[in-house]
């Protein structure tokens, strides 16, 4: 396993247990630099983690890291170099949490978008009320009571699991569970594992922001879209509809509320 995202990592501030860990790629530092601005704004430390870069096609040496014929049945069609990059970047920085001892971190993807909000979640340490939060996320389905956790913001336990990974806290137990679940990595980087079993909560409303996916910047559109529509714009085949699980999510759609 190449060194390469360890070498990538620039000096921060991080001085806490549970860091922010800033998720970039190499030569993006106009990208990054509204996120680091803000933060360095809410005086909060942070580190930057450049992960795999998969823009120009995935390395040779990610190869054994990843099973392309899995994620084609596990999505239901073939996934991006990028997309795998993003997947194995998120899983790294879940391999440095085991490594450092963390007691676990605040992931940011560098076009995150904060405001104070942000800096209370942090500055209170609520990153500790849950395994897993989702400080963004789109298409959060919940059923669970909601749970006041700062003023004008609720908690509230996933019923299936959202989509999105521009900011999420997560602890060390949470790191080791999806570490787990992406050896090798077979889905996107949203999410490997039951995250619903690990009791991920998703904050309502969204705490952190994301570019609009269609006028934003995004390393992963293009290719996605392309390889989406060679399959005809579906995403599941008729047997994959027929299947129980397919059924399964029907039903708990219905007896979930939709908060993104």
């Amino acid at each position: 396993m190449p060194d390469a995202v360890e070498q990538g990592l620039e000096e921060g501030n991080a001085s806490m247990v549970w860091p922010i860990v800033v998720l970039s790629l190499p030569g993006e530092e106009v990208r990054r630099r509204p996120l680091l601005t803000a933060l360095a704004r809410f005086a909060l430390d942070y580190e930057v983690f450049l992960g795999v870069d998969g823009r120009n096609g995935l390395s040779a040496c990610w190869e054994r890291d990843i099973d392309r014929s899995a994620a084609r049945f596990n999505i239901g069609r073939d996934l991006t170099d990028g997309e795998f990059a993003c997947a194995l970047s998120h899983r790294e920085i879940y391999r440095k949490i085991e490594r450092k001892g963390w007691q676990g971190a605040v992931v940011l993807e560098d076009d995150a978008i904060i405001d104070r909000r942000f800096a209370d979640f942090v500055r209170g340490e609520l990153f500790r009320r849950a395994d897993l939060i989702m400080l963004d996320h789109s298409k959060a389905y919940v059923r669970s009571k909601e749970l006041d956790i700062m003023k004008g913001v609720t908690m509230r336990r996933l019923a299936l699991a959202s989509y999105l990974t521009t900011g999420y806290s997560i602890s060390a137990a949470g790191a080791r569970s999806l570490l787990a679940s992406s050896r090798p990595v077979s889905a996107t980087a949203d999410w490997p594992g039951d995250i619903v079993s690990l009791g991920a909560m998703a904050l309502e409303p969204r705490i952190v922001d994301h570019p609009d996916k269609f006028t934003g910047t995004s390393h992963l559109r293009d290719a996605r879209v392309k390889i989406v529509s060679g399959h005809g714009g579906k995403r599941g085949s008729a047997k994959r509809r027929r299947a129980t699980t397919y059924w399964k999510r029907w039903l708990i759609k219905r007896l979930s509320s939709k908060i993104s």
